[in-house]
Order: structure tokens, then sequence, then C-alpha cells
């Protein structure tokens, strides 16, 4: 009996919904009435459509006129998107307009919700009167935005706001007269976040992205900027997808110096601009058995500032007064690899750098190991040729060829193998543009290796315990040496660029073990260490660099330390240690780099450690410090401070930066900076950002 009272109700509403075509209603009741083209429904009222989902506990249904009015608990869900709940609302099907007061509005797409006290509908379009928006939790947001009136386009996904006030809490912050924003987190045209800013020496700053996508498969953002102590430019980005292996990017900036701010400051240039393009494309000419790819990015600038004038969100992690240009392309298959680099060296330290060495091209052409004759005996064959030039200055054409043949046999069941290679080189250089009487130089060796090697494997209950022990017995013969060469060990000449150097006859001895957790096969702790003979030309012997090498990998984090201890210095040249520690909400990491300047180094004198530690609490809230420390010149990179907060609703990115920025002056080669730097984001609506330069130098 209660069955068939539940399933009645059901086959009435369709019934009764069968003369409105355009939106047909199933409806749901505990008490089902009609009468003419009335229904009236009570008692936990359901309304299912194609478009609604309808909820309430009274329901007047007017099939001739095609409206809705709800009374008590009335929840609509429109499309599955809009949520709207109310204690009444009038519903027109026919125009799609609907009238609620009081209205709780929740997009689910944005999480986004609005209050009022009295709104409709029309088509596409809510306006509100008196009303509260936010997207964090709707009894004690974080955030809410109060306005007078509003205008909703759920189609467009837009909203426009008027006599906007920001509240934190129950604080506010900021009032606008007009508010306009998108709820759509998808990439379209529109305005990204601002950002405003303040320094003492360039005064008020404002940068402002406007962001334009035509298609899917483009896109132009232009960030005017104004300084007002300082000057005016403007920087332009275009991204371009030809295809889905492929990315383009152009950049393009100007700025222009205010006369005063260019003498107080001895710059350079009184504007600045520049340009760069990267562009990378994958499977040009590739097919199943092969691979390629290329690879360019070119730069040019007027001078650094170009750079640090750049908005934050363009720059990149560091500043160089190097600039480097490249453009690499390389095509391999399972026999051969092909590829062609190009180098451009720019300092903007010079006025001119046409005494800079450039690398157009080098080409290399590699075949990798093969059979020889019989399995067991191997060959591969690398040629390299570099094309060395500049507008003044001697140029050189260097090509180097390498050729090791090697045949390899186990003894001792196994426990022993045996490598034996005969290895060729070829290195030719070709003078150009030389004042000097400089003559091309040949230089021919072929060295004799020999290598011996055992690898040990032994199980135990709780890992595995691996060991390799390799010895390399390297003997050279100089076939040809002829015209004009530098040597590593020689003073600097003209001829540095192009070193050529013999090798010695050494023996090394190297050990590399390891242990290994049995359960995952992950790697505990890694051991290597070497230790090099060196014969001079009477065969005296002198040891040569120890190297040893170790990491500890544990459950909160790994441990590493690489010496290098030079025995013909009687000095450590080398030395490079890490340190990482995780645990819960904690994390430590530390890194510490020395090197020295010795006779047989080739190393320079430094000293320098990084840091990086911090803590999350609270769930979305984290605390980071940064520190780059030059030991040898005791000068402070950088400095930092950084509180992160990502919450459901807002993001928050606080911080307190010092660092040393290259500079463009005449006087000084760079300038330090205190910078405390904001950025909000309310979700989804956007944010801002905010810059102040609490301290710079003069």
């Amino acid at each position: 009996m209660h069955k068939s009272l539940l399933i009645l109700p059901i086959l009435l509403g369709s019934l009764y919904s069968k003369d409105f075509q355009k939106e047909k209603l199933q409806i749901l009741s505990n008490d089902l009435n009609s009468k003419d083209n009335i229904v009236i429904a009570k008692g936990d009222v359901v309304i299912f459509s194609p478009k609604y989902y309808i909820s309430a506990q009274k329901v007047i249904y007017d099939k001739e006129n095609g409206t809705l009015e709800l009374f008590d608990n009335v929840v609509i869900l429109k499309d599955n998107i809009i949520q709207t709940q109310s204690d009444y609302a009038f519903v027109d099907l026919n125009n799609e307009s609907v009238t609620e007061n009081p209205i709780l509005l929740l997009d689910n797409k944005s999480q986004l919700w609005v209050t009022s006290h009295d709104a409709n509908k029309e088509k596409d379009s809510y306006h509100f009167k008196d009303s509260i928006m936010s997207s964090c939790d709707c009894i004690d947001p974080a955030w809410n935005i109060r306005f007078s009136s509003a205008d909703y386009d759920t189609k467009d996904q837009w909203l426009n706001a008027y006599n906007a006030r920001l509240y934190i809490k129950n604080i506010p912050v900021m009032y606008t007269p007009y508010i306009g924003f998108s709820t759509d987190k998808t990439r379209r045209t529109g305005l990204l976040r601002p950002t405003v800013g303040y320094s003492s020496g360039e005064g008020f700053l404002y940068s402002q992205p406007i962001f334009i996508a035509p298609a899917d498969n483009y896109d132009v953002e232009l960030i005017p900027q104004v300084r007002l102590n300082r000057g005016y430019g403007m920087y332009a980005y275009y991204r371009y997808a030809d295809s889905p292996d492929s990315i383009l990017k152009i950049g393009s900036g100007y700025f222009k110096e205010k006369d005063d701010y260019v003498k107080e400051n001895s710059l350079r240039n009184d504007n600045h601009f520049g340009w760069n393009i990267d562009y990378l494309r994958n499977n040009i000419f590739s097919g199943n058995d092969s691979d390629d790819g290329l690879y360019a990015s070119i730069k040019w600038l007027n001078d650094i500032e170009y750079y640090n004038l750049e908005d934050s969100s363009q720059k990149n992690s560091s500043v160089e007064k190097k600039v480097e240009s490249k453009v690499n392309y390389y095509y391999k298959n399972n026999d051969y690899y092909f590829g062609t680099y190009l180098r451009h060296y720019m300092d903007t330290n010079l006025d001119s750098n046409k005494t800079t060495l450039q690398q157009l091209p080098q080409v290399q052409l590699h075949s990798f190991s093969d059979n020889l004759f019989f399995d067991k005996l191997l060959y591969s064959a690398d040629l390299q040729s570099t094309n060395y030039t500049r507008q003044t200055g001697i140029d050189a054409v260097k090509t180097d060829l390498n050729v090791p043949v090697s045949y390899s046999f186990s003894m001792f069941d196994d426990y022993l193998r045996v490598i034996l290679q005969e290895e060729v080189t070829v290195s030719k250089i070709n003078y150009s543009n030389a004042n000097g009487n400089y003559k091309n130089a040949t230089f021919v060796e072929n060295r004799h290796k020999v290598t011996l090697n055992t690898n040990l494997v032994k199980k135990y209950d709780t890992g595995i315990h691996t060991i390799n022990f390799n010895t390399d017995f390297v003997i050279p013969n100089v076939v040809k040496s002829e015209g004009d060469i530098y040597p590593l060990t020689n003073t600097s000449s003209e001829l540095s660029p192009f070193p050529l150097s013999k090798t010695t006859k050494t023996i090394t001895f190297s050990l590399n073990q390891s242990w290994t957790d049995l359960e995952d096969l992950k790697e505990i702790i890694n051991h290597k260490i070497s230790q090099s003979i060196i014969y001079d030309d009477f065969n005296n012997t002198e040891l040569g660099d120890l190297e040893n090498e170790i990491r500890y990998n544990y459950f909160l984090g790994s441990i590493s330390n690489r010496i290098v201890y030079s025995n013909l210095d009687n000095k450590l040249t080398e030395s490079s240690t890490s340190f990482s520690f995780n645990y819960e909400n904690y994390f430590f990491n530390a890194t510490h780099y020395m090197s020295k300047n010795t006779p047989n180094s080739g190393k320079e004198d430094l000293e320098s450690y990084t840091l990086n530690t911090g803590f999350t609490f609270y769930k979305d809230y984290k605390f980071t410090y940064e520190e780059n420390y030059n030991i040898e010149k005791k000068l402070r990179n950088k400095q930092a401070f950084i509180l992160g907060i990502n919450d459901k609703c807002w993001d928050l990115n606080l911080s307190y930066t010092k660092e040393i920025t290259p500079s463009s002056s005449t006087i000084r080669n760079s300038r330090r900076q205190d910078i405390v730097f904001l950025e909000l984001t309310l979700k989804p609506i956007g944010g801002f950002k905010q810059q102040y330069t609490v301290k710079e130098d003069k």
C-alpha cells in the first residue's frame, strides 16, 4: 500500500506536465492536488526537469502560464552548476526568470557564493541588492566583499559589483566604486593581477598585465608600467603553439628613464630595450626508430636594466650580466647521433663585444657502440667541429675525432672482467684573422687502455651489498704534434681559448659500493673513491687527485659529501656537502661548496653556502627562510623570509628579501635592495601584487 502511494504522485506529476512542452516537469510530494490548470504540492516537494532540480515545502504550479511559486526551504539547482537557497521564489519557466528573497547563490564551478535580501534573474543574469560575496566558509568567511548592487552573468561568468567594500574577517580594508571580474577559471582575455609598489629611489610603481587570448593556440600579454620617479615603459610577450610538439615564445620591451634618475644613478643608458625568442620543437623529422628536437633561446638587450625592470612574473630566477643565446638541434636513431649547437655570448658590462669569442656553430656526429667483426669487439666514433669566431681577434676552427675500439672478456668464472681498448684522438686547429704568424696545429694521440673490473653482490637478511673494484691503466703515445699548440699548463696567451693537451700515463684505482634495502630496493648508502698514480716521462710516479664521495639516504632525507684532494699540491682543492631533513611539518636543506686555486687544480678560490629551511603550520601556512652567502668574499648575496598561505578560498605570499642585483651604473656593478613583496589572491576573483623597496643603495 505504501509503495502505491509513493508512485502515484510521480505519475500524476508527469501527467500534469505534458501540456507544457518547453520544460517538462516531474513532481514528487507527500500531498498533491490539482484543480483546472493549478497544481498544489505540499510536504517535501521535489521537482525534476531537464534543466532544474527544485525542492521546497510548498509549490503552486500554473501549467497554463508555466510558473512555479515556491515556499519554505527553497533550493533551485540549474544545469547542475548554479544553486540557490531562499525562503520564497517565483520561477517563470517561459522566459527563465526567477525572483527570490532572501537568497544564497552558489556557483559550483568557482565555489563563489552571494547572499542578498532581494534578487531576481532574467535569462542568464542575476541582479542583487545589498549583498555579500565570498568563496570562503559561509558562516565566518576569511574575506568577503559587500556591495550595494551587482549583476552576475552566469553564461559569460562575469560579475559587476558597485560600491564594493573588501573585508578581511569583519575589518574593512578597501573601497572601490566599481569592480568587475570573471569567475571563469579557464584561459580567456582579460586583466591579470597588477603589481603596485613603492621605492624611495623609483617612487610609486604600477604595472598592469593585459592578457589577450584570441585562439586556443596563441596569446599576447602586454605589461605597461610606470615608476613615478624613474620613468615608464612596456613589455610585450607572444606565445604560440604551432603544433602539439612545439611552443614559441617571443618577448620584447622598452623603458624610458627620466634624466634626473640617470644622472643620480650614473646609468650607462637613458633607455633600456631588448628582445628574446624561445622555441621548442620535437618530432620534426623523426620516425618510429628515431628522435629529434630543436631548442632555441636567443636574447639581446642593450644593458642589464632591461631584465631588472621586467615584471616579476616573467623575470628569470637569476639575472646575469653575461647573456648566452643558443640554438640546439639533434637527430638520433639506434646507430647514430647528429647535433649542431650555436652559442652567442654577450657581456653587458662591455661597450662592445667585438672581442667576445662565439661558437657559431659546433657540429657533432657520433656513432654508437657496435660490433666490429665479432660480438666482443666493439667500436664507436665521435667527431666534433667548432667554429670559434669574433669580430676582433684570432679565430679558429677546431676539429676533434675520437675513435675507441675495445675488446672484453671474463676470467675466473666471471669474477674478473678485462677490457682492452685502443683509442685514437685527432685534433686540428685552423687559425684565421690572426695578427701574429700562427701555424695551424695538428695533434694525434693513441691511448692504450687496460681495465680490470669486478662486481660482487651479496644478499643479507636486511639488505643487499654491492661492491665494484675497477683499475684503469692508460699509456698514451703522441703520434704527431705540430703547429702552434697551447697546452693547458702554460700561462695565458692569445691561443688560450683553443687548448690542446696530451694525456699522461696513469693508473687509476676506484671502488664503488652500495647498500640497498631488501624490501623496497632503495639505495641507503653509496660510496665512491678513486686514486690515480701519474707517471712522468722518466717513469717516476706521483699521486694524482684523490676523490671520495659518499651519500646516505635515510627516511628523513639525505646526507652527501664529495671531496677532491690534490696530492701534488697537498691541499683539499674541492669540496661539496649537502644535507636535507624532512620531519612532519619541518624541512631543512643546506649545501656548502669550496674550491681552491692551486698550481694543479685549474679552479678558482670559491666558498659559499646556501640554506633553505622552514615549517608548515595550521595545514595551509608555510614559513621559509632562504640564504645564499659567499664565505670567500664575506658577502650575503640573498636573504629572504617568506610566509605562504594556501587556503581553499585565498592565497597569500609575503616575503622580505635582501639581495644584490646587477646594475648598469658606471660607478658600481651591483646594488643592494631590501624588498617587501606581497601577493594576495582572492579565489576565484583574482588579486594584486605589491612591492615595497624598504632600502636600496644610492
